[in-house]
């Protein structure tokens, strides 16, 4: 064994001493693969259970791979978390209940249970085929629920909560009266209420060094919020002369400097889920028709998605845009139409 492995040896000696520039290419497209390997390691970032948008809109659907999770209606009620193929096939369900707030990392769905008999609301955590069902947080709020790397973040009494994906280290981040959030690598942004004043703010994960970057004038409202590279965008409201809510497009630096108006968005907007890639939200044209449209961040690309005659709580998942209408009988069902409005479906 020793004899052959220090033949072993004498040959890669030779053969790189006889083939240095063969060898020299060799290294040098190893050590490329590493570096990329490395730098993406390093901007891959935490995986996250469901979008910013989707989680402001009830988190009615996450999207895993293939299939699309998703929540069913039935006489006006959630009655369990139900998955589909992203061509809108081959439905099947995963589990009853009264379910909100989707995340799902790994093989766990993480979110929002009601308990009847007790009338609160759970964190809970159960595997992706409905099995194993645990709580992991009682009596929090119906409010935005993330879950991002190790731990999911939630609101229970209007303060902001995270605990471990495994339901240990529960701690209390923030007792501001917190009405959005994003989680942006080492930082969470967000809005919040106080004394009747509207601000923008970050802080770090653990909720040290909160730090105001903006302050609403008394006449408007941040409504979301979105941090996109080196810049944050928002959208704020305000009344118009006629008493109508008019919404506009802004941004600003992660330091709260360089302020912009990007442009007007539209007046009366119901729903807004702000994506990597777009902003989506729907307005309200009468008492039964309504628009979903959308708009890139640089204020173009304006273009209605499709006029529909019922919505509410719109979520998007990689084709679709997925949200709580009407059928026939009036029932609300969850129905989802094709990002560029040509195909629908019910579930």
């Amino acid at each position: 064994m020793k004899e052959k492995l220090i033949k072993s040896f004498d040959f890669v000696k030779e053969f790189i001493k006889s083939n240095k520039a063969l060898t020299m290419k060799i290294i040098a497209v190893m050590i490329v693969i590493i570096a990329i390997v490395v730098i993406a390691s390093c901007f891959g970032g935490d995986k996250f259970g469901n979008s910013i948008g989707n989680s402001s809109n009830l988190g009615l659907v996450a999207q895993e791979g293939s299939w699309i999770y998703y929540i069913q209606m039935d006489d006006d009620e959630p009655i369990g978390i139900y998955k589909v193929k992203n061509n809108g096939k081959n439905m099947k369900k995963v589990a009853d209940g009264q379910y909100c707030g989707l995340n799902i990392i790994g093989n766990y769905i993480y979110c929002i249970e009601y308990d009847e008999d007790k009338d609160k609301n759970n964190l809970i955590r159960m595997k992706t085929n409905g099995k194993n069902k645990e709580t992991l947080a009682t009596n929090i709020d119906i409010e935005q629920t993330i879950a991002v790397g190790k731990w999911v973040y939630y609101i229970k009494n209007d303060c902001l909560y995270r605990i471990k994906l495994d339901g240990t280290d529960r701690e209390e981040i923030s007792d501001k009266n917190i009405k959005y959030y994003h989680i942006d690598g080492n930082t969470i942004y967000y809005i919040y209420e106080n004394d009747s004043a509207i601000y923008v703010a970050k802080m770090k994960l653990n909720g040290e060094d909160s730090q105001r970057l903006l302050k609403a004038e008394d006449d408007e409202n941040y409504n979301a919020l979105y941090v996109k590279g080196s810049k944050i965008y928002y959208i704020i409201s305000k009344f118009d002369d006629n008493y109508d809510y008019q919404y506009y497009l802004c941004s600003v630096n992660k330091k709260g400097l360089n302020q912009k108006n990007i442009c007007k968005l539209d007046e009366n907007i119901d729903y807004i889920n702000m994506q990597e890639d777009a902003i989506y939200y729907t307005i309200t044209e009468d008492y039964d028709s309504y628009l979903i449209k959308t708009i890139k961040y640089n204020g173009t690309d304006k273009e209605v998605i499709k006029k529909v005659s019922d919505l509410s709580n719109i979520n998007i998942t990689k084709d679709w845009v997925v949200f709580l209408g009407e059928n026939d009988e009036y029932d609300t069902i969850m129905k989802m139409i094709e990002l560029d409005g040509n195909e629908e479906k019910e579930l």
